[in-house]
């Protein structure tokens, strides 16, 4: 008995597409796969200069703490560096002091108010009565 060659033709277009899905499918694994690999590898780069900028951060820190301590002497073309850094230090700690303030400022309200508030209870004056 012979196939329909409707039913053949449908089921050739069919596996045609299939076909297609398929290859499609494996490209788009590999562009997934290809992209996964690039953001792995650039997460790890990240990492690593993390790594080198807290290195360097740290071993800037250790030079400029013993060039203030006067055990390091660095050549005339590092001043402006070290000018910079100063004036940012200093910037940070008047920052730090002008925090200092608005804190003690903030506690110094609060215990005025406390006291306010302490004092009002005992101010002899006679508590207002309900109204029945």
């Amino acid at each position: 008995m012979a196939a329909d060659p409707k039913q053949s033709e449908t089921l050739r277009q069919l596996q045609e597409a299939f076909q297609a899905a398929q290859t499609q499918m494996a490209q788009l694994r590999q562009q997934v796969e290809k992209h996964a690999e690039l953001a792995r590898v650039k997460t790890q780069r990240d990492f690593i200069q993390s790594e080198k900028d807290r290195a360097l951060r740290e071993l800037g820190e250790a030079v400029f703490k013993q060039v203030q301590k006067g055990r390091l002497e660095l050549p005339s073309t590092f001043a402006p560096l070290l000018k910079a850094l100063e004036q940012v230090q200093q910037k940070a700690e008047a920052q730090a002091r002008e925090i200092g303030d608005l804190l003690q400022e903030g506690e110094e309200a609060a215990q005025r108010l406390k006291q306010k508030n302490a004092g009002g209870a005992n101010s002899g004056v006679a508590p207002r009565t309900k109204k029945l």
